[in-house]
């Protein structure tokens, strides 16, 4: 029948018309984080303006960023970015370096000025400390210096005098004019893989409302050379927690750390030898750097859970944003 058509198109003298293949849609691009500046102005907002407590936050970073001066510097000048943001973006009526440190955690906190210095005393955070024998809290440390810089128009430094890691019963900031983050000596890595290990299986979340804080402070951690180090560091904790809580839900546990990076679990099954785990990620961590960074732990603790090095997959959602599969299947 087809021959017979042509025919008859060619004896007409029409040429059969060719259809044309269907256009291939474009690929979605990852969603990539906006500038610095705009994620900073997101971090300020989230700490002077929230109406809750991130009682819960800056436990992996704080204690991460103290393993070298590289680190420590990272962040302090990464919070000092952020307390300058919170001073210029705020009425000059307005004192929030107070409610900021309250939503990172601090309590009880209180000004002791001098001629030429300002103390702020901070009580403990609410979940327990472990004294690993070092100063921990350089992003901190760079909120307050940032801060009162915008604020008195000329360059203040502060430094962790006293720290609740250190052994002591509160933490003591002092403030003064000068701009230069002194050395101090880092924590071992085991007692900073220990801290972590003991705080995150603590974490309890209610809602995700404030997990994109979690993500921010760890974008210096998302630039080379940090990452990989990093990335090392968070896997080797999930291997700590996975051996530590062998008798409890695994699928709870892998939930709950999930939800510290931004992210929730739509279907998490864990047996002896297998895994299986779909999250999905929110704005603030859709981005490759950031999307290895969280799932890091994840996949350490899949590891010591099955002895099974997990896969990951990741797609893009109708918003734009990833969806991480780990997974020790293979798929076809």
């Amino acid at each position: 029948m087809k021959q017979a058509k042509n025919k008859k198109k060619a004896a007409s003298g029409r040429k059969p018309v060719a259809r044309k293949a269907p256009a291939r849609k474009a690929k979605p691009k990852p969603r990539q984080l906006p500038q610095a500046a705009d994620l900073e102005s997101l971090l300020a907002k989230s700490l002077a303006y929230s109406t809750k407590d991130l009682s819960d936050a800056a436990v992996i970073e704080d204690l991460i960023y103290a393993l070298t001066p590289s680190m420590s510097r990272a962040a302090y000048n990464f919070g000092y970015s952020i307390g300058m943001e919170i001073r210029s973006s705020s009425k000059k009526e307005d004192n929030l370096l107070i409610p900021a440190l309250r939503r990172l955690g601090f309590r009880h906190i209180k000004y002791y000025p001098f001629i030429d210095a300002l103390a702020i005393n901070a009580g403990s955070k609410k979940y327990p400390a472990i004294n690993i024998g070092a100063r921990i809290h350089f992003f901190e440390s760079g909120i307050i210096a940032g801060y009162l810089s915008a604020h008195s128009g000329e360059p203040i430094n502060t430094i962790e005098k006293e720290c609740i890691y250190y052994g002591n019963k509160e933490c003591r900031f002092v403030s003064y004019p000068g701009r230069v983050l002194k050395e101090h000596t880092p924590p071992s890595i085991e007692d900073v893989i220990d801290a972590i290990a003991t705080h995150m299986h603590g974490i309890k979340f209610s809602s995700r409302s404030e997990a994109e804080y979690h993500m921010l402070p760890m974008l210096p951690m998302a630039k080379q050379p940090l990452r990989s180090e990093v990335t090392k560091l968070l896997y080797l904790i999930g291997i700590e927690i996975s051996q530590r809580h062998m008798s409890e839900d695994p699928s709870e546990i892998l939930e709950n750390l999930a939800r510290y990076f931004g992210m929730s679990g739509e279907s998490i099954e864990i047996k002896q030898k297998s895994a299986s785990a779909k999250l999905s990620c929110s704005y603030y961590n859709s981005n490759a750097d950031m999307a290895e960074l969280s799932v890091a732990m994840l996949r350490g603790f899949i590891k010591g859970r099955t002895s099974k090095e997990p896969n990951v997959y990741i797609n893009i959602d109708k918003n734009m944003n990833y969806v991480i599969e780990l997974t020790t299947a293979v798929h076809k």
